[in-house]
């Protein structure tokens, strides 16, 4: 965003006292505390859902999220005069989880939990509207695009050597992905899902590093833009795969992470064996795959066929972990 987009805080009921650029934002100093403003590409009845659900937390003790700020009007989205679309939410001063220090990870699942143990929030009518997609219908869908790229692949008579690489280890993937399928139709997934939408259960839907800032106050967790009623062990999923794929599938940290969480929110064999699931299936080769597809064939990013490299390189120790969830 550029400095015009500052001129809607004229809308709001702060005094600016100083900003200074962030991440495609800009971070103000201003009487009610430190805001954020950015663009925004969503709608406001979702805003209005999340912030629902972090008013929620807020209440139960969990005051560092960054809720969305209404501006003079009582809205939570407002336009310059180029109709450009703006939130200003609550910010904080801190330092992002470090994916290289073992204590900074541990309480980042530590806090996970602890979000985890809260959010637990009665549905309105249109709850659906904010539910989760199906991830056996999801599996179906990501495994007939990974077929769909490999079809388009092996009938080009050139190949780069991002798909040489990719059709060379596809039928490696393309079983584990079908076996994951196969596995999350015959697990308790399906009874998980119904019990998260009848209890209320809220996931993160987006919970990394990035999200995560420490802070003088405490711990605090930013960006609830994909919040979603669904199963929450889909949250610590996607948490344990980014930091494991950093530290190279580190069975030991892997543990201390699985069993950091199971102190706080206990894993039972079906949490365990959906988080077996969730890892065995090759996420990282249908978003290559994906990517490939819909975007431009003529280049390929070098960094494309470093990941897929990376990934096969990958696989025995990733295995060995996924062993250790075994009961």
């Amino acid at each position: 965003m550029n400095e015009r987009g500052l001129k809607v805080l004229e809308q709001y009921d702060l005094k600016v006292l100083g900003t200074r650029r962030g991440r495609g934002s800009f971070i103000c100093e201003t009487d009610r505390g430190l805001k954020l403003i950015a663009e925004f590409y969503g709608s406001a009845k979702r805003l209005r859902f999340q912030n629902r659900a972090l008013d929620y937390l807020r209440e139960q003790g969990y005051a560092l999220v960054d809720r969305t700020v209404e501006n003079a009007e009582g809205e939570l989205v407002t336009k310059d005069r180029d109709e450009t679309v703006y939130i200003v939410k609550d910010w904080f001063e801190g330092k992002e989880c470090d994916t290289k220090n073992e204590g900074d990870i541990l309480a980042a699942v530590r806090n996970l939990a602890n979000l985890h143990r809260l959010l637990w929030l009665p549905q309105e009518e249109d709850a659906e509207t904010y539910a989760g997609d199906r991830l056996d219908e999801e599996y179906a869908a990501r495994n007939r695009e990974i077929k769909r790229a490999w079809n388009y692949m092996r009938g080009r008579r050139r190949k780069s050597e991002f798909e040489s690489c990719f059709l060379n280890s596809y039928s490696m993937f393309f079983e584990q992905a079908q076996e994951a399928q196969r596995e999350l139709t015959d697990s308790a997934y399906g009874e998980m899902y119904e019990e998260a939408m009848k209890q209320g259960r809220l996931c993160h839907g987006d919970y990394n590093q990035h999200q995560v800032l420490n802070t003088k106050k405490g711990t605090a967790t930013t960006n609830f833009g994909k919040c979603r009623y669904d199963v929450q062990t889909g949250d610590l999923y996607q948490f344990l795969r980014k930091i494991l794929e950093k530290q190279d599938w580190d069975i030991k940290l892997g543990m201390a992470m699985v069993e950091e969480y199971d102190k706080m929110v206990a894993l039972g064999r079906r949490e365990r064996e959906y988080l077996r699931i969730r890892l065995a299936y090759p996420e990282k080769f249908w978003k290559l795959a994906n990517h490939y597809y819909n975007h431009n064939k003529a280049w390929i990013p070098g960094k494309s066929v470093e990941k897929l490299r990376m990934l096969i390189s990958q696989q025995q120790k990733m295995n060995a972990f996924l062993k250790t969830l075994d009961f």
